[in-house]
């Protein structure tokens, strides 16, 4: 098919796939169909006048290529167009093959919509269209393999390091050898551009401290007073030539004139130049030369403040986007491309070995971080080791693995730690990283934390095989790294560039703050988290849902979110919904907080039924807050106030027939409530495995800090061993006192007074010879801290009565075998997937109090983040 006949089937069926669009837009209630049904009307209507020039027809016909593929999920298909051509076929047919093509459409647009990276880049290049400019290149991406990315000049990244290692030779205290740090990027080069390079030296001198210098090009002077002397980084411009000029008449812009052979030793003395002059470097046929007057263009700075590495900027960052996450990797990935077993991978890079720097962006104290590469130069030669070849070795290529790695750290938003990991990349311990990164990555399910494009990259990063066919063996060594580079091109940087270019307008990256750089960053306030509207998820993108029944519940999980998403366009409940919600991010997950209107069965049974109406894919509830605990049982631990309890089933405690003199609970099959499906069933055992659990509960013990420290005031903190009273079941809760009142005082009195609800035992003087001892808490204070929160699984019991009797809980513990007492669980039970997860604030006696309310409530939200960091379904 020829061009002319592509642009006629484009103007034939992008109507009919416009007005299919616009009716899933008005089905879902959601106008982002609506917007792509109206781009591709309008565009439509006007093909034939942007077709006139060149530019504009090979973009519509990029155009129509992301079309058919947004019209058919198949990406093997052997005819161009087939998707369009099937449409053009059938679309005005009257035979049952229409109503197909029909649904198979709006089925694959709904996915187009919410999945493919491509969606954007489709509206982008319908816009473009309009705004056309003859001189621009035409938008790239099908493939990505241009010349101007296969013809790297890699043997420049030698020829770089060769010359640093002659001129950067000084005697002098600075240590520029040891402070180097490589600007990666993921501009393209061809054959016949000089080959740029930043770097960024540590240059120190003692001026005054009101002596201050910010020089914009090529480098930048930052001033960090530290008692009376200023520490300097200055930022230095290379560029290397890949070929020499043609003839000698031949110059760059006027730059050969104006170059000159940099001496031995003067590299130093233009690094520790208090003048802050800007530096730029050439280098020519071998030999560093300094350009002067350098060009007067601007270029980055570097904002005043410290760097983090990766895995630090990783742990305080408070979110990364998905655009975010994708263009870091793919810069990164690039850069591993661009520098293969060059000397400046001497060792795998990791997240230690990368720093982001805050690169200015013309506002005050403001930037974007960028990645460097921190590197010391060493003055011997060197020669990177791409590849181990032990017989036992799970993967033999440790660059390769440090870059999954790293791509997996990325996406997870979690480093690697010494901890999982003790000993460096080498040899001897790439098995024990090999399995790190294969177990994480399938257990994060990157597909949905990123994009499958991610994953892609990310498991050829893992594959051993990745270069399979290329053996030293079989080809001469420099024969073999070029295939090997290649091959890393094509099946990691090409995914993880098509990702980014559908995102290329948006690192949506929030910066750290500016000031106390070095101090831990607590969780922010809900209002400042708030995620752009341009980042924000679609309805059907929510897997979570969280049911909250009292504002100190809600307090403590909204304290977790990592991000909150606020648009009232794109989040507006179904038709029916009733519910009131907060949306948000968790870790890797997209979560609705659910405000319930009260407490009990029926109010929470009645927001499950309904959060699927407008969320269609949550995948697991999750019933957060408060509960009352059975505080022992024969062949269980102890279970004190601030424990955590997890179901692993529920029990409805008050359904049942009442009789004379007794209480009988429905237990017949028909009313029983059943058990949690088989993902929360393997999920609860994966939760009782020693390692797991070992890290659910450091996550806990993390989280649970992070509540307090937001919350202040000592909200959510520890209320005190002294405050952990346990009567026994027969003591009850009124006025002891015969003075006080006799009512209550009179043993065979089976009621107490109306005034008890409201004193405290400690008002009342309830005995202290009926407590109970606990030895978790005659540990705590033999070793002088609080007990440490533990979480619990077994069945808990729900219902709507509120459970105040020793006896009663005691009774129906013995009999159901059940752990806790609430009053949610059961109403969600049967409408989702569902877990409670609740913080124990009394022990469901006569002797409850509101004392432990709010740290029960932060632990139960801690728990429920840590279990979440597990969950991957």
């Amino acid at each position: 098919m020829d061009d002319e006949d592509s642009l006629d089937l484009g103007c034939q069926v992008l109507p009919w796939i416009s007005n299919q669009a616009i009716l899933i837009g008005k089905q879902t209630r959601n106008k982002v169909y609506g917007t792509l049904g109206c781009e591709l009307f309008v565009l439509s209507q006007q093909v034939e006048s942007i077709s006139e020039t060149t530019t504009p027809r090979q973009k519509l016909l990029k155009i129509f290529e992301i079309v058919n593929r947004a019209c058919s999920r198949s990406q093997n298909e052997a005819e161009r167009y087939r998707a369009l051509k099937r449409i053009r076929t059938y679309k005005d047919s009257t035979s049952k093959v229409r109503e197909t093509v029909i649904k198979e459409t709006q089925e694959n647009l709904v996915y187009f919509v919410q999945q493919s990276p491509e969606y954007h880049t489709l509206l982008r290049l319908i816009r473009d269209c309009f705004t056309v400019d003859e001189t621009e290149p035409l938008y790239m991406e099908e493939g990505y393999q241009d010349d101007g990315d296969i013809g790297y000049p890699g043997h420049l990244n030698e020829t770089l390091y060769t010359q640093l290692q002659i001129y950067v030779t000084c005697q002098c205290r600075t240590g520029h050898l040891e402070w180097t740090r490589l600007r990666l990027g993921t501009d393209s080069q061809n054959g016949n551009e000089d080959v740029s390079f930043e770097l960024v030296f540590k240059a120190n001198y003692s001026p005054p401290i009101h002596s201050q210098a910010f020089v914009q090009w090529k480098e930048s002077v930052v001033i960090v007073p530290r008692r009376t002397d200023i520490e300097k980084r200055k930022k230095a411009g290379f560029a290397i030539s890949p070929r020499e000029p043609s003839s000698p008449n031949q110059n760059r812009s006027g730059v050969t004139q104006r170059m000159r052979r940099l001496e031995l030793g003067e590299f130093c003395k233009l690094i520790n130049d208090r003048l802050g002059n800007p530096v730029q470097l050439y280098v020519q046929s071998n030999v560093l030369k300094v350009i002067e007057p350098p060009n007067p263009n601007p270029c980055r700075g570097i904002c005043p403040h410290e760097g983090l590495s990766l895995g630090q900027w990783l742990e305080k960052i408070p979110h990364i986007s998905k655009k975010g996450k994708s263009h870091l990797a793919y810069t990164i990935a690039k850069s591993v491309w661009q520098y293969y077993n060059s000397p400046w991978m001497i060792t795998p890079w990791t997240h230690e070995s990368i720093q982001l720097l805050n690169e200015g962006t013309g506002l005050t104290d403001q930037g974007k971080p960028h990645p460097y590469l921190t590197t010391k130069l060493v003055r011997a030669i060197v020669k990177s080791r791409d590849s181990y070849y032990a017989s036992d070795l799970m993967h033999q290529y440790p660059h390769i693995l440090a870059l999954g790695i790293l791509l997996i750290e990325i996406a997870v938003k979690q480093p690697l730690t010494y901890e999982e990991c003790p000993h460096p990349l080498s040899e001897t311990a790439i098995n024990d990283y090999y399995t790190w990164a294969w177990t994480t990555a399938h257990r994060c399910n990157l597909k949905h934390t990123v994009h499958s494009l991610y994953e892609e990259a990310v498991n050829n990063c893992l594959n051993p095989e990745l270069f399979s066919g290329y053996s030293i063996q079989q080809s001469r060594e420099v024969d073999e790294i070029r295939a090997r580079q290649n091959a890393l091109y094509e099946k990691i940087v090409v995914p993880l560039k098509r990702l980014s270019d559908a995102y290329r307008d948006d690192w949506d990256i929030q910066s750290l703050p500016t000031t106390n750089i070095t101090e831990t960053i607590s969780f922010q306030d809900i209002s400042e988290k708030t995620t752009p509207t341009s980042d924000s998820p679609l309805p059907a993108n929510f897997t979570i849902a969280i049911f909250c029944a009292l504002p100190l519940e809600v307090d403590a999980v909204s304290v977790l979110f990592d991000g909150i998403f606020q648009d009232s366009t794109l989040y507006q409940n179904a038709p029916g919904d009733s519910n009131t919600y907060t949306l948000g991010r968790i870790g890797r997950h997209l979560a609705v907080l659910i405000h319930l209107p009260g407490m009990g069965k029926s109010v929470a049974s009645q927001a499950a039924s309904s959060v699927r109406a407008t969320y269609p894919n949550i995948k697991l509830g999750l019933v957060v807050g408060i509960c009352g605990g059975v505080p022992y049982k024969k062949g269980r631990a102890e279970i004190l106030l601030g424990d955590i309890v997890v179901s692993d089933g529920i029990v409805q405690h008050d359904f049942g027939r009442r009789v004379p003199g007794a209480f009988l609970r429905k237990t017949s099959v028909a009313d029983e409530i059943g058990r949690p499906n088989v993902a929360i069933r393997g999920f609860l055992s994966k939760i009782k495995a020693k390692m797991v659990r070992e890290r659910v509960d450091s996550n806990v013990e993390k989280y649970l800090q992070a509540i307090n420290q937001t919350l202040g005031n000592d909200t959510a903190r520890y209320p005190g061993v002294e405050q952990d009273e346990l009567f026994q079941s027969t003591c009850r809760h009124k006025h002891h006192d015969p003075v006080a009142c006799i009512s209550c005082a009179h043993s065979s009195n089976s009621t107490v007074c109306d005034e008890v609800f409201d004193l405290s035992c400690h008002e009342l003087k309830c005995p202290k010879d009926k407590l109970v001892q606990r030895k978790r808490l005659q540990t705590a204070l033999a070793q002088g801290h609080a007990p440490p929160s533990t979480i619990h699984l077994g069945l808990i019991a729900s219902g709507d009565t509120v459970m105040k009797s020793g006896q009663d809980r005691d009774l129906i513990a013995m009999q159901e075998n059940v752990i806790a007492f609430e009053m949610e669980g059961v109403g969600v039970w049967d409408s989702l997937p569902c877990l409670v997860v609740k913080g124990v604030c009394d022990y469901a006696d006569s002797h409850k109090n509101k004392i432990w309310q709010p740290y029960a409530a932060a632990t139960g939200a801690a728990c429920m983040k840590a279990l979440l960091d597990e969950w991957t379904f």
